[in-house]
């Protein structure tokens, strides 16, 4: 009895995308049929969504299966699968039990002339494959363009026509890479959509349109997106579609760290964009062909990276750059000839498709980009294809050494190391565990590089470094005050003086003050007045002024200012969640707003706007107190689990970030008496920070908040306070004070996390540094 064809894979892609999944699939081909079934049913086995490859070897991508068969012969390696090589039932036994309903398998290849690899790839019992009449022509030979057509046409028809009945044969398009890098993102989804569009015209009807990572995740989106759409709106209605990613094509970075970084970026960026499938890169690629290892821990990372990713975000509306610009290309093809075998080669004959510095025959070779300084990729030159060009007009003619720059543009980037040590360590000896909300705990490791100390007040004043970071500030407060009154806070002026103050800050004291004969404080953080205003006020905020006097050793810390400001917000009623999707939006709010409002200020200062794409998305992580510890455990930082998270350890998981996330449940101890217990478990703080990527730590702490009188007595006298001292606050509680929840966002830190500079006082008009006497 012949056993039944697997199912489609394009029908397999689509469950698992309905079920939350992104697919997983890796480049991987090895000539010995025992290595290549071990690398199948690894990839079946790895934790992740997968689907499993047969990539092609050299010689059969250029149709040299003489080649191919005298290596096997000699028992030489091959750098693929020979599938057009290997006995028909060799390549059935490697694929039987693997490939089924639940493990497609799709054969890459590379080839200008698919026919013999189709042909060898249907009689296996396989039905899916990739490449392109374009894609696989232009970036890899010599091969005239029209015979390049001829023969996917040819292909195409073959592969629809003669699969086992059942079988939705399936076809991806290479054309979101071409040459893999430095290429605008507008052309690679025009190549996408026509390459797929051709496919249709031959008869194929399931295919995916495929985009390769480029230099800038927010242009990624855009592209991920308006191929989406475009295939909607072009594609035949009964053509089963869906996008596939591949992680960064170029040049790779030669860290482990730096390869692992990308990989995970791209699966972020394949969640947040609506991609289906992903095609991963292991930590090996700059140096070798990987091993079976290497591709599976790749893929178990990309699914790692995916599933904290969550669900996709909504796009933007109106049409994008990226969108109007691959339109235009589409429907300047399209406009020749309606069947695209035609009207591809005539369009590159014209020069309205013009792959940048590709050096086939039949390529214009006249249009050039570069990277800009937002990270985007731009046309400095479009040729005769019907974009303009979009980089800067005087921008400096291109040279071989600033081509061999930008080639290298995404490794070094991710390659770069941390700007800071990160292994230097020394404890706290002081006997506090508690801390502002506002003002993050850290040692005293070094920090980057920059100016420890202010200059004299006339000279800071005058700097255009500090006149830049006042305007960000103006429309960071700006932006704040707007998003939290449309969101129905009232703002109140905070106390200055007051009995007592907030009792944290690690080393930190109060400033007395006389007042009328009494010992008065001045205000570290109004936490306990935000909350003796509830019942008046049930959505209230502040922009608080704060004092505190740190130790003289964090003058050098770039994180410490005696004075400083915070946004302090209080919620009647709400839970931690309910503080964090405030303190999410506030922040995402700011920062699309200071780069709608002063983007020349912000370049002027040196900052990507590429690097706030994650920050202005809006979709933050999440991890446990136990969890951050457990990394920074496994990452060799001696981190303590009963204690706040330290500065070098914050650091550390900061830099690992590129999108702000969220850490939880602190332990009872590690903060002051307010932040509430979770009543299920016990130990267990209903807290949090939100901590910013790329090094720059906490922006917000907070918490749900203890409102019951005899709990906050209790948790008083077990963190050291004198319940006496708090006479009024106590009064308040006993009297009925709402559960509320709230945060304290540092407004000084938030401004340097935009402004991108090295220290708090380069963000401060009138800084005022521990230990160092100033105006």
């Amino acid at each position: 009895m012949t056993a039944a064809a697997p199912g489609p894979f394009g029908a397999f892609v689509a469950a698992s995308a309905a079920a939350g999944r992104l697919v997983v699939q890796p480049r991987m081909g090895f000539g010995d049929p025992h290595a290549m079934r071990t690398g199948l049913e690894r990839t079946r086995a790895a934790t992740a969504t997968t689907v499993g490859t047969l990539t092609i070897d050299s010689y059969t991508r250029v149709g040299d299966l003489a080649g191919a068969r005298a290596a096997l012969a000699e028992g030489a390696g091959l750098n693929g699968y020979p599938i057009a090589t290997h006995p028909l039932a060799v390549t059935r036994a490697l694929l039987d039990g693997v490939h089924d309903d639940g493990f497609p398998v799709q054969v890459r290849h590379g080839s200008a002339r698919p026919q013999a690899i189709v042909r060898a790839l249907l009689a296996a019992g396989l039905d899916a494959t990739e490449g392109g009449p374009v894609s696989y022509c232009l970036p890899y030979g010599r091969t005239p363009l029209r015979e390049s057509v001829a023969a996917w046409a040819e292909g195409c028809e073959l592969l629809a026509g003669h699969a086992r009945p059942g079988s939705v044969p399936h076809l991806e398009s290479f054309g979101g890479c071409l040459l893999g890098q430095l290429c605008p993102p507008g052309l690679l989804v025009a190549m996408s959509v026509l390459e797929c569009l051709f496919f249709a015209q031959h008869g194929v009807r399931s295919v995916s349109l495929s985009y390769a990572q480029q230099t800038d995740p927010g242009q990624d989106e855009e592209a991920i997106r308006a191929l989406r759409r475009l295939a909607g709106e072009l594609l035949p209605a009964d053509v089963d579609h869906h996008v596939v990613l591949y992680t960064y094509m170029g040049v790779y970075p030669r860290t482990e760290r730096g390869a692992t970084r990308l990989l995970e970026a791209s699966a972020r960026l394949a969640v947040r964009a609506g991609a289906d499938r992903l095609l991963v890169k292991t930590t090996a690629e700059s140096r070798r062909i990987p091993t079976v290892a290497e591709n599976v821990r790749a893929l178990e990372t990309a699914a790692a990276a995916a599933a904290l990713a969550g669900p996709p975000l909504p796009g933007g509306r109106g049409d994008s750059e990226v969108y109007t610009e691959a339109r235009a290309l589409v429907e300047a093809v399209l406009g020749l000839h309606p069947e695209l075998a035609r009207a591809l080669p005539a369009a590159f004959e014209r020069g309205l498709l013009d792959v940048p510095f590709c050096l086939h025959p039949d390529n214009a070779g006249r249009s050039r980009s570069v990277i800009g300084s937002d990270g985007r990729l731009r046309w400095s030159d479009t040729g005769a294809m019907p974009v303009r060009p979009d980089a800067p007009a005087d921008l400096a003619p291109l040279t071989a050494n600033g081509l061999l720059t930008a080639l290298n543009h995404m490794a070094d980037r991710y390659d770069r190391p941390p700007a800071g040590p990160l292994t230097t360590y020394r404890p706290h000896t002081t006997t506090s565990h508690h801390r502002h909300e506002q003002e993050p705990v850290m040692d005293h490791a070094p920090q980057p590089a920059g100016p420890a100390l202010p200059p004299p007040l006339g000279e800071h004043l005058r700097s255009p470094r500090l006149r830049a970071a006042m305007l960000v500030q103006q429309e960071a407060l700006w932006a704040a005050r707007d998003f939290l009154r449309r969101s129905g806070f009232t703002e109140l002026l905070p106390p200055l003086v007051g009995p007592v103050t907030d009792p944290g800050g690690r080393g930190a004291k109060a400033l007395d003050v006389d007042y009328y004969g009494r010992p008065y404080k001045l205000m570290t953080s109004a936490i306990l007045y935000k909350q003796a205003s509830l019942h008046g006020f049930p959505k209230l905020f502040y922009i608080a002024p704060n004092v505190r006097v740190e130790p003289e050793e964090t003058a050098t810390t770039g994180r410490h200012l005696v004075e400083f400001h915070q946004i302090d917000v209080e919620i009647a009623g709400a839970s931690r969640e309910d503080a964090q999707e405030v303190a999410a939006g506030l922040l995402t709010h700011v920062a699309e707003h200071v780069w709608t409002a002063v983007p020349g200020v912000l370049a002027e200062l040196g900052c990507r706007e590429a690097d706030f794409a994650d920050v202005r998305s809006g979709k933050y992580d999440v991890c446990t107190h136990q969890e951050a510890v457990s990394r920074l455990l496994t990452a060799g930082h001696p981190q303590s689990p009963d204690s706040e998270i330290d500065w070098t350890g914050e650091r550390l998981l900061s830099l690992e970030s590129d999108r702000p996330f969220f850490i939880n449940d602190y332990p009872k101890g590690s903060r002051g008496f307010y932040d509430r217990e979770d009543p299920e478990r016990p130990g267990v703080l209903r807290n949090f920070d939100l901590i910013a990527p790329h090094g720059y730590g906490e922006l917000v702490s907070g918490s749900e908040r203890e409102s019951d009188y005899a709990t906050i007595v209790t948790r008083m006298r077990e963190s050291g306070e004198n319940p006496a001292k708090y006479a009024w606050y106590l009064k308040e509680a006993r009297e009925g004070i709402p559960a509320s929840a709230g945060f304290g966002m540092g407004l000084q830190r938030l401004v340097r996390f935009l402004t991108g500079l090295d220290s708090l006082w380069q963000v401060s008009a009138y800084p005022k540094l521990p230990g160092v006497v100033a105006p």
